[in-house]
């Protein structure tokens, strides 16, 4: 769906203005709707090519953020 409708829809999103105009929405129930702010894979191999790292970032305690790029 379209941010916008996310948004109308009543999703959260957290990252800003950072999204692509489509985007994938998570519900948990009644208690969080969610507008997704990126992929996620089990490993880096799935995601195909030669993955470089960008950079990585502390996003709470024990959580990790990783951004990288496909060559």
């Amino acid at each position: 769906m379209s941010l916008g409708e996310a948004k109308k829809a009543g999703a959260l999103a957290f990252f800003g203005e950072r999204y692509e105009e489509k985007v994938k929405v998570y519900s948990i129930g009644n208690f969080s709707k969610e507008v997704c702010g990126g992929p996620h894979v089990g490993k880096l191999s799935e995601m195909g090519g030669h993955v470089k790292i960008k950079k990585e970032e502390a996003v709470s305690a024990g959580v990790r953020r990783i951004y990288a790029y496909i060559e």
